[in-house]
């Protein structure tokens, strides 16, 4: 009972932080800014601490639902196995977010530099145009593990309730 709690715990805090940096945070960074490369350095950094909480929110989930899997293994598979699949692919899709598409933007970010003056040089006009194309998509990848998580999270609350 108490994995299951911790499970749907973690996943809860996981996507709670997702829903308030989106909605409470990022927003208001770039609007009361006075400057977008100052918000955007600002959001970076929340961005990279929040990704920490993330992977502490999946490991604890995963290592739960593994547990729970080991023990229970002849009752709810079916629905254990799916939470399981789910929490993997919420893994991969929070790697390929936190590693893969923010490491890119971020080296886009120091070739940009400033985001307030765009400059009219080929290097800074694809730069540029990669920076938003991956934060477009980043926005789409993490808005598809947002409901990943949240599939997983019914999943884990019909768990707790068995």
């Amino acid at each position: 009972m108490i994995l299951s709690i911790l499970k749907s715990l973690s996943l809860g805090v996981w996507l709670g932080s997702l829903l308030m940096l989106g909605y409470a945070v990022a927003g208001p960074i770039f609007q009361q800014s006075p400057s977008k490369t100052l918000a955007g350095a600002i959001n970076g950094v929340i961005l990279g601490r929040m990704n920490n909480i993330e992977w502490a929110c999946w490991a604890v989930a995963l290592v739960s639902s593994i547990i729970l899997l080991i023990l229970n293994w002849n009752s709810a598979k079916g629905l254990r196995v799916t939470e399981f699949g789910l929490l993997i692919v919420a893994g991969v899709l929070l790697w390929f977010y936190s590693s893969n598409i923010t490491g890119r933007m971020n080296t886009l970010r120091a070739t940009i530099g400033d985001f307030d003056h765009p400059k009219q040089t080929t290097e800074y006009v694809q730069a540029k145009s990669e920076f938003d194309t991956l934060h477009h998509r980043y926005t789409a990848v993490v808005s598809i593990n947002m409901l990943v998580i949240l599939g997983t999270f019914v999943f884990s609350m019909i768990d707790t309730k068995a």
